[in-house]
């Protein structure tokens, strides 16, 4: 099993060690949901804009939190939230699904982003050699910043459409 301790991104401050980038837990469900409601609202996707359910961001929560995903975070400033979820092609094979990665508009011209990231591909990394999953994947919404994911061993592989 995975732990937030196998992949510490750590800061010396001195004698001390300040952990930065971490695996969220439930005391920080609220802060979850604060960034992903402002992450659906800049996201400039109407057919989201009315979509609010309190009971089901519990509930799938508590879901990831309880091992069917991951959610790094860095209190206050920046999370990427993943789900461990079956394939497409074969219900057999699981894959690890980047629902989100979203960093406060305050802290998007810091490290924050690159950190969550790089976080996201170490822990995939690590359930694709432990067998656990085939192949972890990451979205990029039509309001994110043009990242070349190719970069981070990522091929391009499809485009969503809405309407």
């Amino acid at each position: 099993m995975v732990t937030e301790n196998m992949f510490p991104i750590t800061m010396n401050l001195g004698q001390a060690r300040v952990k930065l980038i971490r695996q969220a837990n439930k005391f920080d469900k609220q802060d979850i949901i604060e960034m992903m409601v402002a992450f659906k609202n800049e996201s400039n996707i109407p057919e989201l804009m009315e979509l609010h359910n309190p009971e089901y961001w519990d509930q799938l929560l508590n879901t990831i939190l309880a091992g069917a995903g991951i959610i790094f975070i860095e209190p206050n400033k920046g999370l990427v939230m993943a789900l461990i979820a079956p394939s497409a092609w074969c219900n057999k094979t699981l894959q690890l699904y980047e629902l989100a990665w979203y960093v406060k508009p305050e802290f998007r011209n810091s490290t924050v982003g690159y950190k969550l990231l790089k976080r996201y591909i170490e822990y995939g990394k690590e359930l694709k050699q432990s067998g656990r999953i085939k192949y972890f994947t990451i979205a990029k919404m039509v309001s994110s910043p043009d990242i070349k994911y190719e970069k981070f061993g990522f091929k391009k592989i499809d485009e969503n459409w809405i309407q």
